[in-house]
């Protein structure tokens, strides 16, 4: 049994929650304000967006002149002596975790369209606290200048643990299996609590 909130018959519900709004490099949009209206669920948000852009690392040639290299060649070009890069344990991690996290979103939502079509999709939604103390809390683990709005929506919202999102290598079956988990709103002995929404929305204060 999902967690996800409408109405009886189906029609987007009207709630409250709130959103923590803060200055990323994915998101050229301005951090989101009271008073500013949104339409969520059609478009790829700026976090899923963000993989419309190559990851690439530049390269000086023995010229000076300097290339983008893609980030799978850069490193096989380390690897094979063609590129001498001090920062190599770094943009490592970066790789890695760029392309987890893709699979990460890639495989929760074929299991949302599998069993939960219905429900927002992380690819399109806004992330959200049903209260104001959870959002003070990802204030807090988010930093960077986060702070907090409150929206009033109508629309749909579903609640999950995101501490069950795939996060490290695993067994493939346990990915699916943990993503099955996430859409049908199950917790961990430690949950990471958050709100997806979609619909119509309109930040109506701050904190």
């Amino acid at each position: 049994m999902t967690h996800s909130i409408t109405t009886e018959d189906g029609e987007p519900e009207e709630f409250t929650c709130f959103h923590v709004t803060r200055v990323v490099p994915y998101n050229q949009n301005a951090p989101l304000s009271v008073g500013v209206a949104l339409h969520l669920g059609a478009t790829h948000n700026p976090f899923f967006a963000f993989y419309e852009q190559p990851r690439k690392y530049n390269v000086t040639l023995n010229d000076g002149s300097v290339v983008w290299s893609p980030a799978i060649r850069f490193l096989k070009a380390v690897r094979a002596g063609e590129v001498n890069c001090p920062q190599l344990p770094q943009i490592a991690v970066e790789v890695s975790e760029h392309y987890l996290m893709l699979v990460r979103e890639l495989v929760t939502e074929e299991v949302r369209r599998l069993i939960a079509p219905n429900l927002p999709s992380r690819q399109t939604c806004l992330w959200a606290t049903d209260d104001l103390d959870q959002a003070r809390h990802w204030v807090g683990r988010l930093g960077g200048g986060a702070r907090v709005v409150r929206l009033d929506v109508r629309g749909r919202r579903h609640r999950a643990d995101a501490a069950l999102l795939l996060g490290d290598s695993e067994p493939l079956s346990q990915t699916y299996a943990r993503a099955t988990q996430y859409w049908q709103g199950e917790k961990t002995a430690q949950p990471e609590l958050e709100l997806l929404i979609s619909g119509a929305a309109l930040g109506c204060g701050g904190d």
